[in-house]
């Protein structure tokens, strides 16, 4: 039934994100077409069904949240154009960057050498996803064309500036910052915290958006708001510690980028960090032997496997997935029971096991 749902939800924003207006008079034509190319591929938009979800879970109408639920969707990629610049990343979803897809349209259509091909894919994707940025912000203000309080969608837009891009921006600036540390001396708690940051900031921006649109209120200290930024959190971390996992033991078909590729670039991950922690010196520097390189062969990801393995380290991050799963189970248990919330409790389930 939870894909059936989010399928639901992937079409009605699909549809919002194609139909809207905003990005027609976007010039050249090659930004424009950049500035669509994320929010119009396929996704499984957890973002947009929060929103939605927790508006229908304080049995709000649903409808009233299809904007707020289209703009979530419309921020979270221009975070991914600027973060696959960022990260040198030419893939996302197993389909090419937007950085990537500039580059080849400069080499196919100016005929430059690949430096000034790069750094043409690059310019133009910084820019495509500050309009995207706008292009969430014009969303936002479109709810009041579906009933919303001007008072309530004027939060909404000091809450995503002021809150959430502050948050989003110095999680990518301390990752940026952690890819110049040792890797050795940066502790889980400090890739926890990023992970709020990164990953947990805009779920529970979008989760407590649905809230407020249905409550019609923007109070912070009310504690049913509170229960929801608890699930949120805990759905947001699991979901991160579950993406981590994924590129180390899942499948390469299904996950969409190639397994071992946080190590290939030095990301520390919690699973590799207290990999490091628990193993013994020899067998932690055969594991600091594979990070930073180009590529991670077959074999070598099998060793790597086995020692995360060995070191207990995959037991204990699976077991902190379920622990927070419980824990957002339990944030909810408040609440009367209505579909919203048993969708939101499959969600849940769902992302703590999911294979991609």
């Amino acid at each position: 039934m939870i894909l059936e749902e989010l399928n639901k939800v992937s079409d009605l924003i699909s549809e919002l994100i194609k139909n809207d207006d905003f990005p027609e008079k976007i010039e050249p034509v090659q930004l424009r077409d950049a500035v669509t190319l994320y929010p119009m591929r396929p996704g499984k938009r957890l973002r947009p069904a929060l929103v939605m979800w927790c508006c229908g879970l304080f049995n709000g109408d649903v409808k009233q949240a299809e904007y707020a639920a289209a703009a979530v969707e419309v921020y979270h990629n221009w975070t991914l154009v600027h973060d696959d610049i960022i990260d040198e990343d030419e893939l996302r979803r197993g389909l090419p960057a937007t950085h990537t897809v500039l580059e080849m349209y400069a080499r196919d259509n100016f005929h430059v050498d690949k430096k000034k091909a790069k750094k043409f894919g690059s310019d133009l994707a910084i820019l495509a996803g500050d309009l995207q940025h706008a292009w969430a912000m014009n969303f936002l203000l479109k709810l009041i064309q579906k009933g919303v309080s001007p008072s309530l969608v004027t939060a909404l837009c000091r809450n995503l500036c002021e809150m959430l891009s502050r948050e989003l921006v110095s999680g990518e600036a301390l990752d940026v910052d952690f890819s110049y540390r040792n890797f050795e001396k940066i502790t889980p708690e400090e890739v926890e915290r990023i992970i709020y940051l990164k990953t947990g900031a805009l779920l529970n921006y979008s989760a407590t958006t649905g809230a407020k649109i249905a409550l019609k209120i923007d109070n912070l200290q009310d504690k049913r708001l509170q229960k929801i930024t608890d699930f949120a959190t805990a759905v947001g971390t699991a979901f991160q510690l579950r993406d981590d996992w994924l590129g180390i033991f899942g499948e390469t078909e299904s996950f969409g980028k190639p397994l071992g590729s946080d190590i290939c670039s030095a990301k520390p991950t919690i699973l590799i960090l207290n990999t490091l922690r628990n193993l013994n010196k020899s067998d932690s520097n055969i594991l600091l032997s594979y990070v930073g390189s180009a590529e991670i062969s077959s074999g070598e990801l099998m060793k790597i496997r086995s020692l995360i393995i060995k070191s207990g380290a995959e037991k204990d991050v699976l077991e902190r997935s379920n622990n927070l799963r419980i824990y957002a189970k339990n944030s909810l248990s408040g609440f009367p029971d209505n579909k919203y919330k048993k969708l939101l409790l499959e969600l849940n389930d769902y992302l703590i096991n999911r294979n991609r």
